[in-house]
């Protein structure tokens, strides 16, 4: 608990007793010193942080109110665990001050154990503690509270949470010691009352039923999963037309058994037909999109008077001024089925037979017409002329005019065949005196200079004056001194009228406040990153100029490091208008260390093992070492990389590579054995939406063959060790709403590679990839995605041919489907023949089936151009299919089936394909 010992004898104030040393007239303070109870190597830090929040300082005038505002402000930093301060020493020249202080000690780390199935990160968001932050053991009771509610929202009903601390050096090491408990398991789900949808269609959409169908911890009931379902069930209902519908739930205890049954009670309600009625204006179906009656239910009848008020509002906005709409007296009709007829007396239509605008002597017509969405010929709405007469004025107070009015007649009569209403409008316009900017003038502004000051603002000598740019001048001015170092600018604006108001004089008067610097810049936290990778995301430093948006732009970049966590820059001294204002930078570091793992299937490898272990925050300089392995049925891979992502201080990130694979690929009977290295730097633009990349490798490639035949003498140079250099370009574009799940949106790659035979010319060649996706989301559950990729390769100098396990291949889940592996063009031996050319194209329509299932019907087209074999098509090839997905937190897992178009005959009619993630 946080101890504060502040011995002052207040009353000798108010009983106007003789200590002097207590006395409000004490005299000056003489001295300030500052004992923290810390190693000593962190004394100094420690003491350079309290004397930045103590409003104090030598020569001021001792005062009761003075330490009372001390306490307040080391009390409110948050940074120390106790405050002491002993009884001042009056001297002879003056008071001494004594502040004994203990700061926090900081969490080293967070250790969660047997979290399973919830992640450790789900319970680190739940706690209130961070790695880094302060360590207050009165708040590990707290911790262990929220943790036990996070698992019996997952169902565990007696969870049993202990949360310890350890000293560890200057901080502690929190443990979180989880014992989960009993869980009760789905045993069923049973329906009551659903007598209109049969218990399986409800059981499909239930989460309770499917997590029933789980083995272990995965059926387990929770609270929100049932009352989830409840939403699921009502909405069903209101959609196949119970608006009324109501959905209660209860879990039952099975005997014996930590087990319940979950049963939904269903009072469906009435079934509502609902038939429209004298609607010639608007299709029937058009209509019905005003109402509400699925989307809301219909208790007591809201969401029909609303959906009547709301077909109302469309047909006034089409002209209908007297439309009517009704909902008339129902017509018998079977139990259970409740007919609604709404009724629509449209009445005639208004149309705008005339617009005539008077008075408007000094602005063009054309520009008010510009601004007005009534028109001639078109329907007469009387909520959308209000709303013409607002926007008029605004124009003219625009141009200057501060007294203009605006009015309007309207004259209706009869059209001469008695089917319209014909409506004749005069916008009818006052102009008032036009008001020009006689002189601008600032007062009180050194700090920059006045033609300075004058261009950054609206107001100008000669301009119309426009009252709303007061407000915009104001606040460029405040921000332009504030950047200086004066943050407590004030700036006010006085207008003056000539008596005619034709003229105005407007007056800034700024008080620009007292000039503050950036005193100490602190780092705290249980800190491993190193404080010059810190210093050199600041955009300012000790003795600038204070400035809140290079203190807001140095957050952002410290939050962007790949180490941190949260960070939190607070200011110390500016409330109390100091000179200087110190900086304390909180910081919370993620966990450095990840082990990853994965295994699984796919079309392309088979089965599969992946696995990465790494370090982000190598050294302490948010270097992101890591080492990866993976091993497939068609070979395996192995690399070390170290990313910087603050090259040279700079934007752009570096990733260095060392790697070695060798892979087998599929309908191929060569094998290629790899060992590279390679170096990449990437810089990001407009918020990440345009990525730039430049990079160069070495690759030692040894191509051989895997099946026992002789090479012809073409082949023979392919084959063997080669030494190839390379370097790599590419710009990427992407606009999509999702990296995992993409709805809308256009991604476009571009890329440019020039490779280099260091022994020998067969990789003298250059390579150009151009790839386009668009997204175009048609209704809320359908979403057509195409793409577009061409690749093309030349060789330069003395070469002719280029390698084949350089080329490009067509045929598989990620290119064209309906193919095996590679197998788009294929030799007289049935391996896979490749091009120096492809042209690729594809659409996909994506069905959104709920409950994160989505269809998927797609067709696939392309073509192999310049096969370096004789006799092999260079034509395009089709395939078109069919699949199934089911979206995980980690993207999409594939089910897909691709019939090929115009199979040869030697070809199998398609292919199935399993995948995670999208082909594109």
């Amino acid at each position: 608990m946080m101890r504060f010992c502040f011995f002052v004898c207040a009353a000798c104030v108010y009983l106007g007793g003789a200590v002097p040393v207590f006395a409000a007239d004490a005299g000056k303070v003489a001295d300030i010193n500052i004992m923290v109870n810390a190693p000593s190597e962190n004394q100094a830090f420690w003491q350079s942080i309290a004397s930045s929040f103590i409003p104090v300082t030598v020569g001021d005038d001792y005062s009761i109110e003075a330490m009372d505002r001390a306490v307040k402000a080391l009390t409110q930093s948050l940074l120390f665990e106790s405050i002491d301060i002993p009884d001042p020493e009056q001297t002879k020249q003056g008071v001494v001050l004594a502040f004994e202080l203990t700061p926090f000690s900081r969490i080293r780390d967070i250790h969660i154990h047997d979290a399973f199935p919830l992640f450790e990160q789900e319970v680190l968001n739940t706690m209130t503690i961070k790695a880094g932050g302060i360590y207050q053991a009165q708040q590990m009771p707290d911790q262990a509270r929220r943790v036990e509610e996070l698992f019996r929202r997952q169902g565990y009903y007696a969870p049993k949470v202990n949360v310890s601390a350890i000293k560890q050096g200057n901080g502690y090491v929190i443990d979180v010691d989880i014992d989960k408990g009993p869980f009760q398991n789905i045993r069923k789900v049973e329906f009551k009352g659903n007598d209109h949808i049969g218990q399986t269609r409800l059981k499909f959409l239930t989460g309770s039923w499917r997590k029933s169908l789980l083995p272990w911890h995965g059926n387990r009931f929770t609270d929100k999963t049932m009352k989830d379902d409840i939403k699921t069930i009502t909405q069903f209902y209101r959609e196949k037309g119970y608006a009324d519908v109501q959905v209660t739930a209860k879990p039952l205890p099975v005997k014996g058994r930590d087990a319940v049954d979950v049963i939904f009670t269903i009072e469906a309600g009435p079934l509502y037909k609902i038939d429209i009625q004298g609607n010639d204006a608007f299709y029937k179906w058009s209509l019905k999109k005003e109402l509400l009656l699925e989307e809301r239910g219909n208790k007591n009848d809201f969401a029909l008077r609303k959906s009547m008020r709301n077909i109302r509002k469309r047909y006034e906005a089409k002209g209908f001024r007297d439309v009517k709409v009704k909902d008339e007296k129902e017509t018998p009709q079977p139990p259970g089925v409740r007919q609604v007829n709404i009724v629509i007396d449209e009445g005639l239509r208004y149309t705008v037979s005339e617009l005539k605008i008077n008075g408007a002597d000094t602005l063009p017509l054309k520009e008010l017409k510009q601004n007005i969405l009534t028109r001639e010929k078109g329907v007469f709405s009387a909520t959308e002329l209000k709303d013409d007469l607002k926007a008029v004025k605004a124009l003219y107070f625009t141009k200057g005019f501060t007294r203009t009015k605006i009015n309007k007649k309207i004259k209706i009569s009869d059209a001469p065949d008695k089917n319209e209403k014909q409506v004749a409008v005069e916008i009818l316009i006052q102009e008032g005196p036009r008001t020009k900017i006689e002189q601008v003038d600032i007062q009180g502004l050194s700090v920059i200079s006045l033609d300075e000051a004058h261009d950054l603002m609206a107001m100008k000598k000669g301009r119309w004056y426009d009252r709303a740019l007061l407000e915009d001048d104001i606040s460029a001015l405040q921000q332009a001194v504030s950047e200086k170092g004066y943050p407590h600018v004030q700036v006010k604006a006085d207008a003056e009228f000539s008596r005619d108001r034709t003229r105005i004089r407007v007056t800034y008067h700024v008080d620009q406040g007292p000039r503050v610097v950036v005193g100490n810049i602190f780092y705290v936290g249980s800190l491993r990153l190193k404080q010059e990778v810190l210093e050199n995301e600041m955009e300012i430093a000790p003795e600038d100029p204070f400035s809140m948006l290079k203190i807001v732009d140095s957050r952002r970049n410290i939050q962007d490091l790949n180490a941190v966590d949260t960070v939190r820059i607070r200011i110390a001294g500016l409330k109390n208008r100091q000179p200087e204002a110190d900086l304390i930078v909180e910081i919370s570091e993620k966990k450095p260390y990840y082990v990853e793992l994965a295994v699984g299937y796919d079309t392309s490898r088979h089965w599969y093992m992946e696995t990465g272990i790494g370090d982000k925050d190598f050294l302490g300089h948010n270097l992101n070492a890591e080492a990866g392995f993976e091993l497939s049925q068609v070979g395996y891979g192995m690399d070390v990389s170290l990313t910087e992502p603050r090259f040279l201080s700079s934007r752009f990130s570096s990733t260095s590579k060392a790697y070695t694979k060798e892979t087998e690929a599929f309908n191929k009977d060569y094998g290629i054995r790899t060992y590279g290295l390679s170096q990449t730097f990437l810089r990001n633009f407009n918020d990440k939406k345009i990525n730039f990349s430049l990079g160069g490798a070495y690759e030692y490639r040894n191509q051989y063959l895997r099946v026992d035949r002789e090479l012809d003498d073409e082949e023979k140079d392919d084959y063997g060790v080669r030494h190839i250099g390379q370097m790599n370009t590419g710009v990427t574009w992407r606009t999509t709403d999702s990296f995992v799940h993409p709805r809308n949106g256009l991604f476009a790659s571009t890329t440019f590679d020039v490779f280099k035979g260091i022994d020998s010319s067969l990789d003298d060649f250059y390579k150009y990839g151009l790839e386009l996706r668009y997204y175009l989301p048609v209704t809320n559950d359908l979403v057509i995605a195409m793409r577009g990729r061409y690749g093309y390769m030349d060789t330069y100098g003395g070469n002719t041919n280029i390698s084949d396990d350089q080329l490009y291949y067509l045929g598989g889940a990620s290119t064209v489907r309906g193919f095996e592996e590679n197998m788009l063009q294929y030799d007289e031996n049935d391996n896979a023949a490749g091009g120096r050319s492809m042209m690729l194209g594809a659409v996909e329509a994506r069905y959104d089936l709920s409950l994160n299932y989505e269809v998927a019907l797609f067709f696939d087209t392309g073509a192999l151009i310049e096969i370096q074999e004789p006799g092999i098509s260079e034509s395009f090839r089709s395939g078109a299919g069919i699949g199934l997905r089911r979206q995980t937190p980690v993207g999409p897992i594939s089910l897909l089936y691709g019939w090929k178009l115009n199979p040869r005959a030697d070809e199998s009619r398609g292919c199935f394909y399993f995948s995670i993630g999208y082909t594109f």
